[in-house]
C-alpha cells in the first residue's frame, strides 16, 4: 500500500532508538539522547501561497538526513514500516 501526505507534511524513516545497552542494561525514555534522527521517505506538496496559489517548497528533500526532537511528530506505521509524520517546523537540521 502507498500513501501520500497532504500539505507540508513530512515522512521519515527514523534510525533505530537503542533501548539496552550493550551490557543488557535498560536505558529508559528519560536517558534517550534528546534528538533523533532518520531519513526523508516522502513529502507532501507542500503549503500553497496565500497569494498565488502555488505551492511553497521546502528546504529538504527525500532522502535527506535530519535530526529531530524525540517528542516531535505522530508515528505511523504501514505494512511494517514505521514512519514519523512530522511538518518541516519541527526539524531542527540536516545531515550535512
Amino acid at each position: 500500500m502507498d500513501f501520500e501526505l497532504l500539505e507540508d507534511r513530512i515522512a521519515i524513516l527514523a534510525d533505530e532508538v537503542e533501548e539496552t545497552t550493550e551490557s543488557g542494561l535498560i536505558i529508559t525514555e528519560s536517558a534517550q539522547p534528546v534528538l533523533r534522527f532518520g531519513t526523508i521517505a516522502k513529502t507532501g506538496l507542500g503549503r500553497r501561497s496565500e497569494h498565488t496559489g502555488e505551492p511553497i517548497g521546502y528546504d529538504v528533500a527525500e532522502g535527506d538526513r535530519v535530526f529531530f526532537h524525540r517528542s516531535s511528530g505522530q508515528p505511523l506505521e504501514i505494512e511494517g514500516v514505521e514512519y514519523i509524520i512530522i511538518t518541516p517546523r519541527e526539524l531542527i537540521g540536516v545531515v550535512v
